[in-house]
Order: C-alpha cells, then sequence, then structure tokens
C-alpha cells in the first residue's frame, strides 16, 4: 500500500458509498488584502494497493495526521483521522481508500503554509506526502 497523492479543495462531499467528491480542487492559493482571516481547506488523501494487495487490505485502519505549520514555523493545526479499507469487489484490481479531513485554519501571515501528511496502516511503514497553502495580498481596490 502507498499513498498516492494528496489533493487540497476548498470542501469536499462523501456519498452513500463512501465515495469522496472533491469541490474546487487545487484551491493552494488564498488572496486576501489583510490578514488575519479565517479559511477551510480539504485535505484529500488517496491510498492505492497494488493488484494482490487488495484482499490483504480488507478492514485494515489507516491513521493520517495532519500538521500546517505557518510561513514563519508556528504550527496553527494538527489533526487525525483514520479511514478504512473495504473488502474488494473485484481482488484482481488494485485497491484504494480516500481519506478527506477538512481543516478550519486561522491565517495570521502572508506566505507558503506547509501542510504535512503522514500515515500508517497498522504496524506497517510511515507513509509521508506535503503540499502548501500560498496566501497572497491581493490587490486592493482603488474605487
Amino acid at each position: 500500500m502507498r499513498l498516492e497523492w494528496i489533493l487540497l479543495a476548498e470542501g469536499a462531499g462523501t456519498n452513500a458509498v463512501g465515495s469522496v467528491t472533491a469541490i474546487s480542487i487545487n484551491s493552494n492559493v488564498l488572496a486576501t488584502p489583510t490578514v488575519p482571516v479565517s479559511t477551510k481547506r480539504v485535505v484529500i488523501m488517496h491510498f492505492a494497493g497494488d493488484v494482490g494487495e487488495s484482499a490483504g487490505l480488507a478492514g485494515k485502519d489507516v491513521t493520517v495526521s495532519i500538521r500546517v505549520l505557518s510561513p514563519s514555523g508556528d504550527p496553527i493545526l494538527a489533526h487525525s483521522a483514520t479511514g478504512k479499507f473495504q473488502a474488494p469487489t473485484w481482488p484482481e484490481l488494485p485497491s484504494g481508500l480516500d481519506i478527506a479531513v477538512e481543516m478550519p485554519l486561522r491565517i495570521t501571515e502572508y506566505g507558503a503554509y506547509d501542510i504535512a501528511v503522514t500515515a500508517q496502516a497498522d504496524d506497517e511503514v510511515t507513509m509521508e506526502g506535503r503540499t502548501h497553502l500560498y496566501v497572497m495580498e491581493s490587490l486592493k481596490s482603488s474605487r
């Protein structure tokens, strides 16, 4: 199993069978005329199991931890969540698991906010990934 990708979005929804839908994907730039400002983002992580690995992943828990650091290195959020691989409908195909975590953020400075994700399934190797939220000063209107 591997952490295949992480995605930053403005929101996410989950349907009755657990499929995640991202809303306004790749929302990694926040333009604001002033700080502080409050916003939210969702980190969606996709875990994949190789062909032949699917049956062994069924029922396995994946714990994710998310840490957000300000441009000056101060921690502004730490959160964790879990997800569980479901029994595969077709064990001969690669399996997948999506975990979406909403992050309410209080932005206090301009610059690149580091969003680090660590994940571990039961007693397996820790997987890591990262993305950034860029907070930029928007131009003030002259009206």
